[in-house]
């Protein structure tokens, strides 16, 4: 497992760093401040807090909402023309 910190507020993404090696399906892609995507993440994977003294803590109330609404659609990759194209999948 990997922890890494794609976020400006202090919150970890923990998933298989070899979930790609290991042909885990594609889950979510991580975006820049511009929406960009800069990373695709493989396999399962979940947020936490991660404060300064290097342990792993729940996220607030408002961290659990936020984090749902930009996460709850879930995402489809393929390539094309040399890049990676992503389009969200409508969920019922």
């Amino acid at each position: 497992m990997q922890a890494i910190y794609p976020f400006k507020e202090p919150v970890a993404l923990v998933c298989n760093e070899k979930g790609q090696l290991m042909d885990f399906p594609p889950n979510r892609g991580l975006r820049d401040e511009h929406g960009q995507i800069y990373d695709i993440v493989f396999g399962t994977f979940f947020l936490c807090g991660a404060p300064e003294n290097d342990h792993l803590v729940s996220l607030t109330p408002e961290q659990i909402k936020r984090y749902q609404e930009r996460f709850y659609t879930p995402e489809m990759f393929w390539g094309m023309d040399g890049r990676i194209v992503c389009l969200p999948l409508e969920v019922d």
